[in-house]
């Protein structure tokens, strides 16, 4: 019987020195491996040691720049005093102890070249240089400071690992630019006619010269007139909606008249532009007032939605001065605002308009010194223009005074220390506006009117100067009336600086 032998072979175990070989070469190659990423790791590290050294230097032009640029947009309002202005306000940047700086705290020297002008931020019309804008600077608000032009050393840095990869990478050249500007002023766009076109004059007095009283444009100081019921050219109310976004030839100015676009500038009391003394804009008569009564009013408190009282707060005084509440005036007014004169038959104006001599009759000057005092002619002549910061010195509150220049039975009892708008708690003289609204914004009562060079023909018109007028009571749908506070200069009106880079 045949027989079968059975053999079964299993795997053999592997060998424990084979184990070890393969080990082995896997551990070499990782270390291998980690000595190369080692080496490109550090050299991250290295390149960004460098790029943040470059990074900071960036930052540091861009602080120089930008700090300069809005220092010396401020005084700009196109004349050489202001270009001049400008220059002096970059070096008293970059001049203080805290200024400026680069490479971690070292001090700038700076460089008028570094600095250059132009008409509209882009620089459509060109970049002039300093030494240009002083001999043209005609429309120059616009300042851009360009950090290239100052000394290299500021913009170098030395690289420390990036010559590694190649000797062109020793250094770095760093520069920033910025552009700024004033992009819009305070002023209401809301236009009258100038009662006259003498920017001041001197009202002669028969008692004296020591009551001769400065006029600006023809209207007095300290006097309340209706602004829409005044006429120099003619016998009808005449007043303006001035386009308040854009200067006249910009573009086409009728969108910009849409009551839900202009309603807002009223509100504010803004307008988008950076200056319009001197310059034409585009107008409509007449003045809706009808249609911008609550707008105009916010001012005094009452908002029924029509304003955001965040963006357009009321004033922080909102008294009504009515003309038969005055406490401090005897006799009282008998309206509003200075009387009509009904003698005229080429103008609409007002008794005040008269020589002292031709009209005494004291009730028809309505509210006076409510917010500004009349000024002596001889205060202007001795301080000149421009008006001092703390404003000309006016006449004093006193009988004699209110006698020679408002007639023979005007007289003054107890008047505050500054004019009545400016007190902050005498209930006789302020009232705060609503808790929920406090505690307001000073001055919003205040409108920077421009005065336009009339008659006006066709749409556009000429800005001779912006006049302050205090509004002493709500405006009505006929009426705005407000006491006439002197010239405002550019800077007095001029709103906030803005970075366009």
């Amino acid at each position: 019987m045949p027989t079968f032998d059975l053999e079964v072979s299993f795997p053999k175990k592997p060998a424990v020195f084979g184990m070890a070989r393969t080990s082995t070469r896997q551990s070499g190659a990782i270390a291998i491996m980690s000595a190369f990423l080692i080496i490109v790791i550090l050299g991250f590290f290295a390149l960004a040691i460098d790029m943040s050294r470059i990074y900071n230097r960036r930052v540091e032009m861009h602080a120089l720049a930008s700090s300069v640029a809005i220092a010396a947009a401020r005084p700009l309002d196109g004349t050489r005093e202001g270009i001049e202005h400008a220059l002096a306000a970059a070096r008293d940047v970059v001049g203080r102890a805290h200024g400026p700086h680069y490479e971690y705290g070292n001090a700038i020297t700076w460089q008028d070249t570094a600095m250059s002008f132009s008409a509209s931020p882009d620089g459509a019309t060109g970049w002039k240089s300093d030494a240009d804008a002083k001999s043209s600077p005609a429309g120059l608000l616009y300042v851009k400071v360009d950090t290239s032009e100052l000394d290299e050393a500021y913009g170098l840095v030395d690289l420390f690992f990036a010559p590694i990869l190649s000797a062109s990478l020793s250094s770095a050249q760093i520069a920033d630019h910025a552009v700024a500007g004033k992009s819009r002023i305070n002023v209401t766009p809301i236009g009258i006619c100038a009662m006259s076109s003498v920017a001041r004059e001197k009202r002669s007095h028969p008692s004296g010269a020591q009551y001769d009283e400065l006029v600006e444009y023809g209207f007095r100081r300290g006097i309340s007139y209706d602004l829409m019921n005044l006429n120099p050219n003619g016998t009808t109310a005449i007043s303006f909606e001035i386009n308040p976004v854009r200067l006249a030839g910009n573009t086409s100015p009728s969108t910009y008249f849409t009551s839900w676009i202009y309603r807002q500038y009223i509100c504010s009391g803004t307008m988008g532009v950076p200056k319009i003394v001197g310059e034409k804009v585009d107008v409509q008569s007449p003045f809706r007032i009808g249609d911008y009564v609550t707008h105009l009013n916010s001012r005094f408190d009452p908002y029924t939605g029509t304003c955001d009282v965040h963006a357009s707060p009321p004033d922080s005084n909102v008294k009504r001065y009515t003309f038969g509440s005055v406490s401090w005036m005897t006799p009282k007014g008998a309206a509003q605002s200075a009387a009509r004169d009904s003698s005229s038959t080429t103008k609409l104006q007002t008794v005040a308009e008269f020589g002292p001599s031709n009209h005494s009759a004291a009730a028809d000057y309505g509210p006076l010194w409510t917010f500004a005092r009349a000024v002596p002619w001889s205060s202007y002549e001795s301080q000149g223009t421009p008006e001092p910061v703390g404003g000309y010195t006016p006449f004093d509150a006193t009988t004699t005074v209110w006698r020679a220049l408002y007639g023979t039975t005007s007289s003054v009892g107890t008047y505050p220390s500054s004019t009545p708008y400016r007190q902050t708690s005498d209930s006789a003289y302020f009232t705060a506006p609503t808790t929920s609204r406090k505690p307001g914004t000073f001055g919003r009562r205040v409108l920077n009117i421009p005065l336009l060079s009339c008659p006006v023909t066709g749409t556009e018109a000429n800005v001779l100067a912006i006049a302050r007028f205090l509004m002493t009571v709500p405006a009505t749908s006929t009426s705005l009336y407000a006491e006439f506070g002197g010239i405002s200069s550019d800077s007095q009106v001029a709103g906030l600086v803005e970075l366009y880079k």
